[in-house]
């Protein structure tokens, strides 16, 4: 009998840890609300000191540059939790205005994908080179993530 107690216990508690880490390896898709907190918000936020909403913060993850110009990924973390709801770019060119994305959750509403997508035409003269640079920031910033 104690052994079986033991093993439902033993069972019980491996059961509970995995259902836990599940649950810190999902993420909640990103709303329409955090992805415009995530691109205008963060904007306003930066430009005017503005406060985030609802206790969101944002915490740096990575810089790329290359030459002139640099890529900021930022997390966009809802109050409590650990993985950030959007990651937000900040695409910089030395003497230009600084430009802001919203990056959606994989498994977002496909209409914020497709708010992205459109919004990588950006603000510059060259956008080839931007979007060179974007494919490039992008690719390094994947492959640093998937060795850490």
């Amino acid at each position: 009998m104690k052994k079986l107690l033991i093993l439902f216990l033993v069972s019980f508690s491996l059961t509970a840890f995995h259902t836990a880490q599940a649950q810190n390896k999902t993420i909640a898709p990103t709303t329409d609300d955090e992805y415009v907190m995530g691109s205008v918000g963060y904007k306003m936020f930066m430009q005017m000191k503005v406060e985030l909403k609802g206790g969101y913060k944002v915490n740096d993850i990575r810089d790329i540059e290359y030459g002139d110009r640099k890529a900021s990924f930022k997390g966009l973390y809802r109050p409590g939790e650990q993985k950030p709801c959007a990651i937000i770019m900040v695409y910089t060119k030395l003497r230009g205005a600084p430009e802001y994305y919203c990056i959606p959750t994989l498994d977002a509403p496909e209409i914020l994908w497709d708010r992205f997508r459109v919004s990588l035409a950006g603000e510059t003269d060259n956008k080839q080179e931007q979007l060179q640079f974007f494919g490039f920031a992008l690719a390094k910033a994947l492959m640093l993530f998937a060795v850490e």
